[in-house]
């Protein structure tokens, strides 16, 4: 079993464009949404945008299921512009935790915490190759942080004075 795992700091935008980024690389990639709730008794939806996932679900995590273009779980419900191929199983789960943006108050300062991205899997030449262009994705959309990486909108916000950037 093979791990890779970031820390990172997107904002709305910087996750539309690392999104964006992963469908041009993968283009039967897809996203898939984490309601909140009771394991097990609500439906998973499958996002062509990773975005739509995020906000969809609890706004917490999403997923992108590998290999890209890998049949949804039975009963999903299939959003517009998600293709898949019949009998192609999910391998391996991309997670992507969001930031969190805590404004402050009186007594504490605006802090942005840092989401993650990590992904479990066992080593094959497809997977292998698809979770570094999923990497590619994400470099070619943020920069080094740290131990993380860091969008662009994110780093602009962290560039006010008063806001603090935390891990994970």
């Amino acid at each position: 079993m093979t791990t890779r795992t970031t820390q990172l700091w997107l904002l709305d935008d910087d996750l539309r464009a690392f999104g964006s980024r992963v469908r041009d690389a993968l283009p039967g990639a897809w996203w898939m949404c984490s309601p909140a709730g009771p394991r097990g008794l609500l439906q998973v939806h499958a996002h062509a945008a990773a975005d739509e996932a995020m906000t969809c679900g609890s706004g917490v995590q999403s997923f992108l299921p590998l290999p890209a273009g890998a049949q949804p779980p039975d009963g999903a419900l299939v959003g517009a512009g998600v293709t898949s191929e019949p009998g192609l199983g999910v391998a391996a789960l991309v997670q992507v935790q969001a930031t969190r943006h805590e404004p402050g108050g009186p007594f504490t300062g605006e802090t942005l915490h840092a989401g993650r991205l990590v992904v479990r899997w066992n080593a094959s030449a497809v997977l292998d190759a698809q979770i570094e262009e999923i990497w590619r994705a994400l470099t070619s959309v943020t920069q080094p942080h740290g131990s993380g990486r860091i969008g662009p909108a994110a780093a602009e916000l962290a560039r006010r004075p008063g806001v603090l950037l935390a891990g994970a």
